[in-house]
């Protein structure tokens, strides 16, 4: 159970940056979109995407390139760093893929 909670606390650190950064990721894709001929899907889509995948890759790459020393606090309670990246991204595709669903059931994807 507290493991549960550190991966939560990870879970919670990245969550913020992830937003932010999706927004920006998901306008630079929808943008990259246009230019074929089909249309591209709606920006929620396109965001919910970049927050299931791109967001947290973006948000990893950060944290190991300003946070390196923020692994050590989790490997001392015994809880290794692919563990953090599997439970957090597995998180972000769990909730996006809910979110789809949903859109998808109120006929709005």
């Amino acid at each position: 159970m507290l493991k549960l909670k550190f991966h939560w606390a990870y879970f919670k650190s990245t969550f913020i940056f992830n937003i932010f950064s999706s927004v920006l990721l998901a306008f630079i894709v929808h943008a990259g979109l246009k230019i074929f001929p089909d249309s591209p899907p709606p920006l929620y889509l396109v965001y919910i995407q970049c927050c299931m995948f791109g967001g947290p890759l973006l948000c990893f790459f950060y944290k190991e390139l300003s946070r390196k020393n923020e692994y050590y606090f989790y490997s001392n309670r015994g809880i290794s760093k692919l563990s953090l990246f599997i439970t957090t991204l597995s998180t972000y595709i769990l909730v996006g893929l809910i979110l789809i669903f949903m859109l998808h059931y109120a006929k709005l994807a």
